[in-house]
C-alpha cells in the first residue's frame, strides 16, 4: 500500500561560489479537504515542564493485557545509556510520540501483499535538565519503539478515535507541518485532548499486542549509538535481523565532526549503498557528481514510503539519511525539487521544520534530542501517506 524501491537520476552540482539552496524553508500552501492531517495521525507530545514529567505515559502503564512495555522485555534490551543503571532508566521512560499505521510489512518477503495494522509508540528516558538547559525538561539521547498489532476491528475502533481527536482539535492541525501537536500544547498533558488520547493507547496498546521493539542505545560521550530490533515470540524477545546488513543484527553509528565538519560512519554500512559518502565532509568534497547522485538517490528513496520499507532498509540508513541529504545538498549547492523519487504531497505541509536542523548528532526520527525536538522526513512522509489512506477510508 504505501512500500517499495526504485529509479536513478542525475542532479545538478553548481559552482562552489552559488549561495546555498533552501529547499525546505519557503511556506507551503497547502489545499485541505477536510480530512484527517498529518498531526491527526501521528502525535509529538510537548515535554512537560520540570517536575511534572509524570504527566506523560510512563512505559509501565497499564495498557491492553499488561503494560505498555513489561519490565522483562525492557531487561532483553542492552543498556540504553553507557553509565546510568537499568532500574534508573526504565524509571524515567516515557512514551514522547505515538503513530498509527495501517500497512507496516509483516514476516513476508518485502514482495509480498501483507500489511499489518499497527500502533506505535515511542519513549525517550525524561529527565529535568541542569543549569546548561535553563533547567528546562530534556531527554537523554536514547529510545525504545513499541510495535502494537491491531486486529480489523480494533484497528476501526483507533480510526474512529482519530477521528474523535480530529473533531477535538476543532482545525487546529489543519494545514500544519508535523511537530508538537498543537492542541497538547495549547492544553498541556493533562488537558481533554490528551485524556483521550493517552485513553485510545492504553485501550489498544500493552503486554496483549506488542509484537516488536525496537532500540537506538548511545554511548556516554553522546558520538556513538547502536541499533536493534526483536519480535516478540513466545513472551520473549527474538533479536532480529538487519536489512542489508548480510545477516547482521546490530548496528551502530559514529559521529565524531561538528555540523561544519561531519564525520559520520555507519558500521557496517549497507551493502552496495552510496549513502555513506554524505557523512563524512572529507568524502563528500571528493566524491565525483555521479556518486553524490547516487548517494542522495539513496537518501530520497530511504524518505519515500513507496520506495522503501523497514524490509529493505537498514536501521542507521533511515535515522541519518535526513539531514545528511540536507547538508550535502547545501555543500555541494545540488537541487533536488524535481528529483523523481522525492515524495510530494498537495494536501500536506512537509516541510521538516524540527529544532535540531540539520545537527549531525540528532538520530532520532520522531522524538527529542535533548530538549529540542528531531524529526525525520520519513517520518513526515509516512505521516502523510497515512494520513491519505485513512481520510479514504472514513468510518
Amino acid at each position: 500500500m504505501h512500500r517499495a524501491l526504485c529509479f536513478l537520476c542525475c542532479v545538478t552540482v553548481l559552482g562552489c561560489g552559488a549561495p546555498p539552496v533552501e529547499q525546505d524553508a519557503a511556506p507551503v500552501t497547502v489545499v485541505s479537504d477536510g480530512g484527517l492531517d498529518l498531526n491527526d495521525v501521528s502525535f509529538l507530545y510537548p515535554l512537560p515542564p520540570p517536575g511534572r514529567e509524570s504527566s506523560l505515559l510512563h512505559v509501565s502503564a497499564a495498557g491492553l493485557g499488561g503494560q505498555l512495555l513489561p519490565r522483562r522485555h525492557y531487561d532483553g534490551l542492552p543498556p540504553l545509556v553507557e553509565g546510568q543503571t537499568p532500574d534508573a532508566l526504565y524509571q524515567l521512560l516515557r512514551v514522547v510520540s505515538a503513530r498509527v499505521d495501517p500497512c507496516f510489512p509483516g514476516s513476508a518477503p518485502p514482495a509480498a501483499p501483507t500489511c499489518v495494522k499497527q500502533l506505535r509508540l515511542v519513549a525517550q528516558p525524561v529527565l529535568p535538565g541542569g543549569a546548561d538547559a535553563g533547567f528546562a525538561t530534556t531527554t537523554f539521547d536514547a529510545t525504545v519503539h513499541l510495535f502494537y498489532g491491531l486486529s480489523d476491528s480494533s484497528f476501526e475502533a483507533v480510526h474512529r478515535g482519530l477521528w474523535e481527536l480530529h473533531a477535538l482539535a476543532d482545525g487546529q492541525t489543519r494545514g500544519r507541518p508535523l511537530g508538537v501537536h498543537p492542541v497538547l500544547a495549547r492544553q498541556g498533558l493533562d488537558g481533554a485532548y490528551a485524556a483521550v488520547l493517552n485513553g485510545l493507547i492504553r485501550a489498544h496498546a500493552g503486554e496483549a499486542n506488542l509484537t516488536r521493539v525496537a532500540f537506538m542505545a548511545v554511548n556516554a560521550q553522546g558520538f556513538a549509538w547502536t541499533f536493534g530490533a526483536s519480535n516478540v515470540d513466545g513472551g520473549a524477545l527474538v533479536d532480529d535481523t538487519i536489512p542489508r546488513l548480510n545477516g547482521a543484527k546490530r548496528q551502530g553509528v559514529q559521529e565524531q565532526g561538528t555540523a561544519e565538519f561531519r564525520a559520520g560512519l555507519m558500521l557496517p554500512p549497507p551493502t552496495g549503498d552510496e549513502l555513506p559518502v554524505i557523512l563524512s565532509e572529507r568524502e563528500l568534497r571528493l566524491t565525483d557528481d555521479f556518486t553524490l547522485g547516487e548517494a542522495l538517490t539513496s537518501a530520497l528513496r530511504l524518505e519515500h514510503p513507496e520506495r522503501s520499507s523497514p524490509k529493505t532498509a537498514d536501521c542507521a540508513s533511515c535515522h541519518v539519511a535526513s539531514r545528511a541529504r540536507r547538508n550535502a545538498e547545501q555543500r555541494r549547492m545540488v537541487d533536488n525539487r524535481a528529483h523523481p523519487d522525492l515524495f510530494t504531497s498537495s494536501r500536506f505541509d512537509l516541510r521538516r521544520l524540527d529544532g535540531v536542523g540539520d545537527d549531525p548528532h540528532a538520530l532520532r526520527a520522531f522524538g527529542y534530542f535533548g530538549p529540542r525536538t528531531a524529526l525525520s522526513q520519513r517520518t513526515i512522509n509516512e505521516s502523510a501517506v497515512v494520513a491519505d489512506v485513512l481520510s479514504s477510508r472514513r468510518p
